[in-house]
């Protein structure tokens, strides 16, 4: 119960943070909000936000669900996990495709038109980073807890800072770098806690060797290059155009429906992977094929909700809920018996949530800000790119 609480607490101080499109800034000991948005009514924002992580944690939680269940792969088949990674991204790509259906159902068509068109294979190279990044972490829920998979996902930070100067030339100060820096400690602090006083409760797979442990970090923390490689991309190259997010998503959720069955149909050829055991057990079981139709619409869902609340508040808002979505997959876990208690888990997330905030601004500690001519400097880069652009 007091794990409960305290977690409800810290939620519902993100849902406040994330609400804000200002930084926060540290004063002694008390955190003062520097300012907010008012063209959207709080009670509205407010109820996209928990949309938004609720769908988010539900996704998470059900993928961890499908690879739990056990169920015969064909006749006179002996029970199996479903361990079917590349079929699952399938599955999530699906997802993203039902929010083009909601973009031309929801747009006007004087605001269709005035969309740029995109060449398709800005959308197919952002597709293919990010079925990689996904089909990684479909195969880590084999090996390690949802919990650990969600506050892996963390490094997203690191690889997003590093290739954001190498080639989008960005310069990083001293907060970003020491967000990066806790993020780094509070994930080593993470991978660490699934070997000391490890969960060994049903977790969902067989007591795991550190090997296989090893193995499923490792897929997390590789999937984030990928992921961070797909936001510098679409930094880079779709700021030349102008396309709504939620057409964005769409159009990559459709390239990968093409590019996951042409992969799926190689791979059931070279025995890697079994779409009809698959569809088999999606069959024979009931809980599995709810989960699977829930991933689909969960994630379908939380890019949705996500739009919706970057264009309402902030773009760095995503970041928060990520940090209260780990909280209640967590809380969810140790309630269902999938994990138990860690105290080393729960002060890594502390630390990769508190380096999320500082790299992201939402929490502003003084001394770590940039100097005036520093500040200025930056402007005058971003006037020049700007007229470059144009």
């Amino acid at each position: 119960g007091l794990y409960r609480e305290a977690a409800g607490c810290i939620s519902n101080f993100i849902v406040f943070l994330a609400a804000r499109e200002r930084p926060l800034t540290c004063v002694g000991m008390s955190v003062v909000p520097a300012g907010s948005r008012g063209l959207f009514t709080m009670g509205a924002l407010t109820f996209f936000i928990f949309l938004m992580l609720i769908s988010g944690a539900l996704n998470t939680l059900l993928m961890k669900f499908m690879v739990m269940q056990k169920v015969p792969t064909g006749v006179d088949q002996p029970a199996a996990g479903f361990d079917h990674p590349y079929f699952q991204t399938l599955l999530m790509m699906i997802g993203e495709f039902l929010c083009l259906i909601a973009y031309y159902s929801s747009t006007r068509r004087e605001e269709i038109d005035k969309a740029s068109d995109v060449p398709n294979h800005v959308f197919m190279i952002a597709c293919s980073f990010d079925w990689t990044a996904t089909t990684l972490v479909n195969m880590a829920y084999m090996f390690i807890a949802a919990s650990v998979v969600q506050m892996t996902r963390g490094a997203i930070v690191i690889f997003t800072c590093l290739l954001s100067v190498v080639f989008l030339g960005r310069r990083q100060y001293a907060y970003h770098l020491v967000g990066v820096a806790l993020v780094a400690l509070g994930i080593t602090l993470v991978s660490l806690s699934t070997f000391i006083n490890p969960a060994v409760a049903n977790t969902g797979v067989p007591a795991s060797s550190v090997t296989k442990k090893m193995f499923g970090i490792s897929l997390c923390i590789v999937a984030q290059i990928f992921q961070a490689s797909m936001l510098v991309y679409e930094e880079k190259i779709m700021s030349q155009y102008t396309v709504p997010p939620l057409r964005v998503v769409g159009m990559e959720g459709l390239f990968g429906i093409l590019f996951g069955m042409v992969l799926l149909v190689g791979l059931n050829a070279f025995s890697i992977e079994s779409t009809p055991a698959a569809l088999y057990q999606l069959q024979h079981s009931t809980p599995l094929l709810l989960a699977v139709v829930g991933s689909i619409f969960s994630i379908a869902i939380f890019n949705y909700s996500g739009v919706t609340v970057t264009q309402r508040a902030s773009a760095v808002s995503r970041s928060t809920i990520d940090v209260s979505r780990t909280i209640l997959i967590w809380v969810v876990e140790l309630a269902v018996g999938w994990n138990t208690f860690n105290a080393l888990q729960l002060t890594g997330f502390i630390v990769v949530a508190t380096g999320t905030l500082i790299y992201n601004r939402l929490l502003v500690i003084p001394a770590l800000e940039p100097t005036n001519e520093a500040k200025a400097l930056a402007a005058g880069l971003r006037m020049s790119e700007h007229a470059a652009a144009v």
